[in-house]
């Protein structure tokens, strides 16, 4: 592969020089400069630099998929490689955001592990967005998301999450509310999920200020949704990355969001907001493990794959 193709294909993903130099950690001078270098060595164009996002030319494209189809090999062979060891060595490399790293991951990485103690496991945490970048460019193995593009991903459903909406405690409308608002210990026992389980019309709350995370997030497109369909477009006080870090923002006092129920049980007695099921549609979404879709799963990423779908006990 010529020098300097990783920059190019980097550029390809992120669409943008700018972005494309922040991730790779050099200047936007630097990083033209050696996409330039690579164009001038093939002897052709491969942005078309007029468009925004910037795109491919034809001759651009044929260029990214061979290049595509050189890092497929690549690390193809090293999966197989690998294989050859009877799984007792090799490695994995597992994502999620920080929610699912903190609080999903953990027991099927231990159950991996107990199984397969010469596998080494590495643990990559960002927002979703970037996740899909990263698995899309085979700098992770496996990803636990949601919303995974079935063109692009091989992906196995581990549970239905349920979107419910955190309020302040301190907030008043919730004296509005009293008798709709969920107690802990719904989510231990499921008793949120029986249908005669009071809901709230996401429409009352429309005056209020809300806490959404970044476009690029499963989340931002579920309460964008979801506040659409209530008739309203959300007053946004604050984007995040993260789940957890706009659920920790709502106790604080400064806003609503949109949570799940496994964020729900998994803080199970530390809430200082008003958790109410929300009325309507959309209001579920699936947890789902998933790899890129034209590469080698290596036994290591299918052992962990099927670990999982044990923890979640799916047959």
């Amino acid at each position: 592969m010529f020098d300097g193709m990783d920059y190019v294909y980097e550029v390809y993903l992120e669409k943008s020089f700018s972005a494309a130099a922040k991730k790779l950690f050099i200047s936007q001078p630097a990083l033209s400069a050696a996409v330039k270098k690579v164009e001038k060595q093939l002897g052709i164009t491969i942005f078309d630099r007029s468009t925004n996002p910037i795109s491919l030319t034809q001759a651009g494209r044929v260029c990214i998929e061979s290049v595509e189809q050189m890092r497929a090999l690549q690390h193809n062979m090293l999966n197989q490689l690998n294989d050859l060891s009877e799984m007792k060595s090799g490695n994995v490399t597992v994502s999620g955001e920080n929610f699912i790293s903190s609080f999903i991951l953990p027991e099927i990485i231990l159950r991996f592990m107990n199984t397969y103690s010469g596998i080494n496991i590495e643990l990559v945490e960002s927002h979703t967005h970037d996740l899909k970048n990263q698995l899309l460019d085979e700098k992770v193995d496996i990803l636990v998301a949601h919303d995974f593009d079935p063109e692009l991903f091989v992906s196995y459903p581990l549970s239905d999450e349920t979107l419910l909406l955190s309020v302040p405690v301190n907030n008043p409308i919730n004296r509005r509310f009293a008798d709709k608002a969920l107690p802990d210990s719904y989510f231990a026992t499921g008793q949120y999920l029986e249908k005669d389980c009071p809901t709230v019309d996401l429409l009352e709350f429309a005056d209020e200020d809300f806490l959404v995370l970044k476009k690029g997030n499963d989340m931002f497109t579920r309460t964008m949704q979801l506040c659409d369909n209530a008739g309203f477009a959300p007053k946004v006080k604050i984007y995040s990355d993260q789940l957890m870090t706009a659920y920790n923002m709502s106790r604080a006092g400064l806003g609503l969001t949109i949570v799940t129920d496994n964020l729900m049980r998994a803080v199970h007695g530390t809430s200082k907001c008003c958790i109410y099921k929300i009325s309507g549609e959309n209001t579920k979404r699936k947890l789902s493990i998933g790899y890129k879709k034209k590469r080698y799963p290596s036994r290591a990423m299918e052992a962990f794959v099927q670990c999982a779908m044990e923890v979640y006990k799916i047959k």
